[in-house]
């Protein structure tokens, strides 16, 4: 058989549904687990099953999870690292173990993909006797190719035992692909716990069978009662392998990149380094961008959108430096990545637009931020500790790295160039700080598994699901399948207490895609309570409530009742918002996309992506449009039940990031908007009244936000402002219509007012010229005096004249109010001679208790001593003459 990637992808999902997996679809980069910043593996989405806190849609499920991880990101560009890359798995919850895995494993490798068996090695934990059996005895491996290694490289997570953290790990075993790479390496023991680049791994066996704990400050590790099977294959290693290829970067998923990089950079791959190392460089960066924009990130200086703009500039910087490519050519690459691997992840071809515009943007942002990168060095190099050591501090050019994407051998280049040393030394200590947040953020937290409260898991054992039938009504009779405070699980609440309390089916909407919880009562017979929030975890509604009456017990029938005048102005606001979303596209133009919504009983807030501030004429486009399709009072169909391949041909939108099923629900205004979500609706446009947007402004660069209004917020929002303007038009005895008018005129008179009051300081400023005579201190002519009747603005103006006079120093104060304010302006001929305003001031300001400074032709500096005013530019002379001998 020919083999590629997608052909590997294919077999591997085949060959595990085969054998009984329910295949899942691939999560988001972005997870829902908020110890991540990013899915960095495919167990990620599974957490909730290995920690017992849900139960898994089937016993055995297999996936090609789309991945991220940066904790190696300075090595991308050789022959094996990625940032992005595709992860094949399959996965067991309490139904299959080692023996299982192991088997699985091997049949696939060697009858499947027909992989030699002398180029592969194993390794095991080093105490996994179980599994050293299995590879040997079931298998057929000698004993000279499995390794036992320690608990660093063949435990998960890594050095759990030692170190934890508490919870679910087990002990791993690795396979391990001959390259047959001649490294030069000499250990006669050479083999997979050799790091000299001969040795590829290709699939990691996981084998979760301990609960970690401590006991006394020792661990200790106590058999799970059901054992579970996290496994995982590198896809583009594995197809290199397959294809005899030297790396990824020669397959199917890279092909089309690789080719179009050497169009623009007009160089051809495999044509030696560094050219080679580059172009793997944007490949992978390009990829990783690309598709974690299509999740919803977007570039930022914080959190994920710091680790997609590093991404990108590194990228950028290295097509420039190296390749040459002078002109903006990142958002180019798009296409080609879309060519790669659009078949498998449609979201890419339908968000090219988007993405493209937001790689565009950057490009563009960035390219001036090196430049003032630029001039960053530049004050670093000519600063003064720099010139008394002659050598750049490594914490400083690693500043110049991290904030501006500067490359470290540019800075070298440039230093060396003005006979400037970097510590390279300091650098690197500041790299390797940089690189233990990396793993802390961008890996596997050592937080994976912490337990999220014993409630979940408790729940998840006797209680199915709530069920959510509030769509059709407000109210409803349920059962208590749980009462939870401080995530345990307790068996009463009673009057006064805040608990969470779980149902078996409700009527209230938990906080979910921008819309907030339920509020209303929970009544059962002697008993009440208030609902004040609800949320959701692994699909148990937890009402947040206060016991008012009563006290409240497991298995209690109760009857639970929404605020249904609070619903609905939530739903009005949510259809106002679908509506505000088509016209954004409509407007804008359609690489508009969600990036963040509320939807809320006051008010409706909406973050969008789009490049620049939204212009009044096209807000007022936007406004109009909602309102006019609101007043069509357009029917809102919902069509709760949709195979999601028919949503995606209908052209539905689908928020970033968000994880859909086979089947989804999808809301319609026809002929308008058309989105999947699973918010509640109003049954038609016009329940909304009107629409009006009140705020729109930046929340990140290449996001905007509009904020808005609809039904009864609207209608008090209205009133406010009427009876503002009504009190104003009061004010100034005018009609409301002839306010405009009014204000104009008053306006007029106040510029008039100004210029008097303008010409009348000009005056002033002349006088009190007219009245400073200078006084000769070794040869300068010296005015230093207070001026009475000048403000702290007109001072500067003074100086100026007196300068213009002849006067070599004119140095003033005037007080005003408590404060005093001084300036010193010294001519050129006499800065030239070794005068300087700044310190002048700076000694005149100390004495009426102030500070200040400036340039040597000109300062300026506050007090609050009027009273030493006089005493204090009396100093004047002296100071001359001090600085004239220094």
């Amino acid at each position: 058989m020919h083999w590629n990637a997608s052909a590997l992808r294919q077999a591997f999902l085949g060959y595990f549904q085969d054998k009984g997996h329910l295949l899942l679809p691939s999560d988001s980069l972005v997870p829902k687990d908020p110890s991540l910043l990013f899915t960095s593996a495919g167990m990620v989405q599974f957490k909730p099953y290995f920690l017992g806190a849900a139960q898994p849609p089937a016993p055995r499920v297999t996936t090609v999870q789309k991945c991220l991880r940066t904790t190696d990101i300075e090595s991308v560009g050789d022959l094996s690292h990625l940032t992005f890359f595709e992860m094949l798995g399959n996965f067991s919850f309490g139904d299959y173990f080692k023996r299982e895995a192991i088997l699985f494993a091997w049949e696939f490798l060697t009858e499947r993909l027909k992989v030699d068996t002398d180029r592969l090695q194993f390794t095991v934990f080093q105490d996994d006797d179980e599994a050293f059996t299995i590879w040997h005895r079931e298998v057929g491996i000698p004993e000279n190719r499995i390794w036992r290694l320690g608990e660093k490289t063949n435990f998960w997570p890594a050095n759990a035992i030692t170190e934890g953290p508490n919870g679910p790990c087990g002990p791993c075993s690795e396979i391990f692909y001959d390259t047959r790479i001649d490294t030069g390496c000499n250990n006669p023991d050479c083999g997979p716990a050799c790091d000299c680049g001969r040795w590829l791994e290709i699939w990691n066996l996981v084998f979760m069978q301990y609960e970690r704990s401590e006991e006394n400050g020792k661990p200790k590790l106590t058999p799970l009662p059901k054992q579970n099977i996290d496994t995982g294959m590198g896809l583009e290693r594995t197809a290199a392998v397959l294809m005899g290829l030297e790396s990824p970067f020669e397959t199917d998923v890279f092909e089309p990149i690789v080719r179009r990089i050497e169009q623009i950079a007009g160089v051809r791959y495999k044509q030696g380094e560094p050219t080679d190392t580059a172009i793997r460089l944007i490949a992978d960066h390009i990829r990783a961008a690309t598709f974690t924009i299509a999740d919803g990130v977007i570039p930022q200086n914080e959190g994920r959108g710091y680790v997609l703009r590093r991404i990108i500039r590194r990228a950028i910087l290295r097509g420039q430096r190296v390749l040459g490519i002078e002109q903006p050519f990142f958002a180019d690459l798009v296409p080609a990545v879309v060519d790669a691997l659009g078949e498998q992840y449609p979201e890419l071809a339908q968000r090219q637009d988007y993405i493209t515009t937001t790689l565009r943007y950057e490009e563009q942002r960035f390219r001036h931020t090196v430049q003032a990168g630029l001039a960053r060095l530049e004050e670093m190099l000519t600063d003064a500790e720099t010139q008394q050591t002659r050598t750049l501090a490594g914490e400083r050019v690693f500043t110049l790295y991290d904030t501006f994407g500067f490359p470290v051998e540019l800075t070298r280049e440039i230093a060396a160039e003005r006979g400037i040393a970097v510590d390279m030394q300091g650098f690197e200590r500041a790299m390797a700080a940089q690189r233990q947040r990396a793993r802390e953020a961008s890996g596997i937290s050592e937080k994976l598994f912490v337990q999220t409260g014993a409630a979940l898991s408790e729940l998840a054992q006797h209680a199915p699901p709530t069920a959510f039938v509030g769509y059709e009504q407000l109210a409803c009779e349920a059962q208590v399948v749980g009462l939870v405070r401080g995530g345990d699980l307790i068996p009463e609440a009673h009057a006064g207490e805040t608990v969470e309390i779980v149902l078996n089916r409700t009527p209230f909407y938990a906080e979910s895609g921008g819309q907030v919880g339920d509020t209303g009562v929970i009544e059962w017979q002697g008993g009440r309570a208030q609902v004040l929030d609800t949320q959701k975890a692994n699909d148990y509604y937890f009402h947040h409530a206060r016991i008012l009456e009563g006290a409240l017990r497991l298995g209690e029938t109760v009857q639970a009742q929404v605020d249904a005048e609070r619903r609905l102005d939530i739903q009005r606001n949510h259809t106002a918002t679908h509506l505000l979303h088509a016209a954004l596209r409509q407007v804008l133009g359609t690489h508009v996309a969600q990036a963040g919504s509320l939807v809320a009983p006051d008010r409706l807030r909406f973050d969008f992506t789009h490049p620049r501030a939204v212009t009044p004429d096209e807000l007022e486009r936007i406004e109009s449009l909602v309102n006019e399709k609101l007043l069509q009072a357009l029917e809102v169909r919902v069509y709760p039940d949709v195979p999601i391949d028919e949503a995606r041909r209908r052209g539905a939108m689908m928020l970033f990031g968000e994880k859909y099923g086979a089947r989804v629900r999808m809301v319609e205004i026809p002929g308008f908007s058309l989105e999947l979500c699973g918010g509640t609706h109003l049954r038609s446009t016009v329940e909304a009244g009107l629409f009006k947007i009140v705020h729109e402004g930046s929340v990140a660069a290449g996001v905007r936000r509009i904020e808005a209004l609809t039904g009864r917020a609207l209608y008090q929002w209205l009133r406010e402002r009427e009876h503002a303007v009504r009190a104003v038009a009061e004010r100034m005895q005018t009609p409301v219509p002839e306010l405009p008018a009014a204000v104009e005129r008053l306006q007029r008179q106040l510029d008039a007012l100004q210029t008097e009051l303008e010409q009348l300081k000009q005056r002033a400023a002349s006088q009190a010229v007219e009245n400073l005579t200078p006084i000769d201190v070794d040869g300068v002519p010296v005015v230093a005096q207070a001026v009475q009747g000048v403000d702290a603005k007109s001072l500067g103006a003074v100086a100026d004249r007196l300068i213009q006079r002849g006067v070599g120093v004119a140095a003033l104060g005037t007080a005003h109010d408590g404060k005093v304010a001084l300036v010193v302006k010294v001519a050129p001929e006499w800065v030239q001679k070794g005068l300087h305003a700044g310190n002048l001031i700076r000694q005149i300001a100390q004495a009426v208790g102030g500070s200040g400074g400036g340039r040597p032709d000109f300062a300026q500096a506050g007090g609050k001593h009027p009273e030493r005013l006089a005493d204090a530019l009396a100093q004047t002379p002296q100071l001359v003459a001090q600085q004239l001998r220094g």
